[in-house]
């Protein structure tokens, strides 16, 4: 295995073991990581854990008010993204006994009524609305397991799927079976997607033009840890800008945000002198602010697992603003 496949397993290694690990520790009273932001930049949805049972919360970010968003059920609900009309939820359910299965699913935040869109023999990763909202492009593994013995059981031939919300029709986008793919994103008028890719004779970040399938490789016209002679750039989990001006990027223990007119980077979180990786990003709609997510202890009672916190970051400034949430 080489050397940039360890550095990856340890950037997005948490998130990957978080959902498939069973042997961690069980989780009650923690949040996920994975989260996402309203278009009025007023509510946030993520998972919360009790008594290992993950359930999807719409909080308000402005005065805390929190609602349960999924309906009772006997799985977990992870992941969620929001449609582009901020109507449904998209997330996947988690069994309760067996965390490599679930299902995508869409809910409706008004009513908490549940659809299916796909069954639990397909192992989802990651998922995109289309702009229209009438249909998700998803990526999905073909394998569980692990091609080293000193490397963790993770997802591999991992290829980008298409789902029709009203037929459920399933359809598959890409031939890659690619070593790993991940950090989905999807542009504005919905004609390419972004994401890091190995791939048998490719490396790196990339646009797929979704009609031709046409890569185009992306990279920063200057890279700040080449200059300090450490190694280069591996533009893991990349996350586009709502406005498609920018793109964040992670690095071990660091994250960056890189301009896509002029390709020019700028290292924006290095928390020193607890180096922790970041969990998610997202971008405030109308303006570059994020709102990530670190691994933080919690003094909620009785709780247990990895607990992560929501933070609010000013990529001009670099300045980092807690939420209490």
């Amino acid at each position: 295995m080489k050397m940039r496949e360890y550095i990856l397993i340890i950037i997005v290694g948490f998130s990957l073991t978080s959902c498939f690990d069973s042997k961690r520790q069980p989780r009650h009273n923690v949040y996920r990581p994975e989260f996402d932001v309203s278009n009025d930049n007023r509510k946030m949805f993520c998972s919360f854990y009790e008594n290992d049972k993950a359930t999807v919360y719409q909080i308000d970010i402005t005065d805390n008010k929190k609602r349960r968003v999924t309906p009772v059920s006997n799985y977990s609900f992870i992941k969620p993204v929001l449609s582009p009309d901020n109507m449904q939820i998209a997330c996947l359910t988690e069994s309760l006994t067996d965390a490599v299965k679930g299902k995508l699913c869409l809910v409706d935040i008004a009513t908490n009524s549940l659809t299916e869109l796909t069954s639990d023999s397909t192992l989802i990763l990651e998922y995109a609305f289309d702009p229209s909202g009438r249909s998700i492009y998803f990526t999905a593994a073909g394998h569980f397991g692990n091609y080293s013995p000193v490397a963790r059981k993770a997802p591999h031939e991992i290829n980008i799927f298409n789902v029709d919300i009203t037929t459920k029709e399933i359809r598959q986008i890409t031939d890659y079976d690619a070593y790993d793919l991940h950090g989905l994103s999807i542009t504005n008028n919905g004609d390419s997607l972004l994401f890091r890719l190995i791939d048998r004779d490719k490396t790196g970040l990339f646009w797929m033009d979704i009609k031709n399938k046409h890569l185009t490789k992306v990279s920063a016209s200057n890279d700040l840890r080449a200059e300090k002679k450490l190694t280069p750039y591996e533009y893991y989990t990349p996350v586009l800008s709502r406005d498609n001006s920018k793109i964040t990027f992670s690095e071990p223990y660091e994250l960056y945000i890189m301009d896509r007119k002029t390709g020019k980077s700028k290292l924006i979180f290095r928390n020193e002198p607890t180096l922790v990786n970041v969990g998610d990003v997202k971008f405030f709609n109308g303006y570059n602010y994020l709102l990530i997510t670190l691994p933080t202890p919690t003094d909620r009672e009785n709780n247990s697992g990895d607990n992560f916190g929501f933070y609010t970051l000013n990529p001009e400034t670099n300045e980092l603003k807690t939420l209490n949430l």
